[in-house]
């Protein structure tokens, strides 16, 4: 059964009403009735799973939507490699901090920003390639990677798995580099761990900030406190509501980003970027 059909069933509400929990309150304005549209305003991260493997057919299905993304300048600046074995996934999740969803989920995807095809190809022109060495190149890896990776996630979703993205896998790089044996100039940016849905999974929408604090008209408008702090009273019932401690959302950010503890090793990971984008590593 679709995931996210399920959501009027749960709540005896109709699909539309996930704009509610996403802001808080209903807005007219936000239409909805259209299947895509619907679709990813019902996402959220799941992080309970079965045993069901990801079916062959679902993972290329998912792979053409991320190679359906816009990709700059049709350079293709992307790999991944998909994890399911259980001792090697467990490698992996012990680099990522021994998370459950990693642990559970019958498939693990990393997403890499891959240069090193490209870098290939142009040693075979035998050009100077001179662009290998601005981050700019790298960068475009990077932001073509999070493009394809989440087109992938919305197709799995669609699909009637869950998902959830595991930024941990920058926590140790390097050494997750190695251990994915992954060339010069081939980075992980991301992971997405993928499995149906556990049955007593309980995770709901969670709320996002008004879109009076990240659309600004013209030039940038600096949201005032009082914007933040109805954010964070939303939060607050929302963190409630799901048995965590209710502290709001600002008092989260600043200590998420208060100190470089509490980044977990990627305070490392530009002058990883740089000794792989040179390969030097």
């Amino acid at each position: 059964m679709d995931f996210y059909k399920n959501y009027a069933v749960k709540y005896g509400r109709p699909v539309a009403d996930a704009v509610s929990d996403r802001y808080g309150e209903a807005d007219s304005l936000i239409r909805s009735g259209n299947a895509i549209i619907d679709h990813m305003l019902m996402h959220r991260s799941i992080r309970r799973f079965t045993a069901e493997p990801v079916a062959e057919g679902d993972m290329k299905t998912a792979i053409a939507a991320a190679q359906s993304a816009a990709t700059s300048s049709n350079l293709q600046s992307w790999s991944v490699i998909k994890i399911s074995d259980p001792t090697h996934k467990q490698e992996v999740n012990r680099l990522c901090g021994n998370q459950g969803q990693i642990e559970e989920a019958p498939l693990m995807l990393v997403w890499l920003a891959d240069q090193s095809r490209n870098y290939a190809i142009g040693q075979a022109y035998d050009t100077p390639l001179e662009a290998f060495d601005y981050f700019e190149t790298m960068m475009l890896g990077i932001v073509d990677t999070c493009i394809a990776a989440q087109n992938a996630a919305l197709a799995f979703e669609a699909l009637g798995y869950g998902t959830c993205f595991i930024g941990a896998v920058r926590n140790n790089a390097e050494t997750l580099s190695s251990l994915l044996k992954l060339p010069d100039r081939c980075v992980p940016v991301t992971g997405l761990v993928v499995g149906r849905p556990h049955p007593r999974h309980d995770t709901d929408i969670k709320p996002r900030l008004s879109q009076d604090v990240v659309v600004h008209d013209e030039v940038y408008r600096v949201a005032d406190a009082e914007e933040i702090s109805a954010y964070d009273r939303i939060m607050s019932r929302f963190q409630n509501k799901q048995g965590m401690s209710p502290h709001g959302w600002s008092g989260a950010v600043a200590s998420r980003l208060g100190t470089k503890a509490a980044l977990h090793g990627r305070d490392r990971y530009m002058e990883f970027l740089r000794a792989a984008r040179m390969g030097s590593r």
